[in-house]
């Protein structure tokens, strides 16, 4: 690379690593919020089924009687 001097070299490489690791830290964010998300989600669906299958053997109990 004639047209660029080492220290555009060094400057561009600096500035692409600071890139690369704002864009991971973005990333990486982006993933802890969808992941958390998403045990928000399964812990929600677990407590309405245990709701519902409490509420099925309450009514089973009571039909049984």
């Amino acid at each position: 690379m004639e047209w660029m001097s080492r220290s555009d070299v060094i400057l561009m490489s600096i500035g692409a690593y600071f890139a690369v690791m704002a864009l991971v830290r973005l990333m990486r964010g982006r993933r802890d919020e969808l992941v958390a998300d998403v045990q928000r989600q399964m812990e929600a669906h677990r407590h309405h089924r245990k709701k519902r299958h409490h509420h099925q053997a309450e009514h089973e109990t009571r039909d049984a009687a």
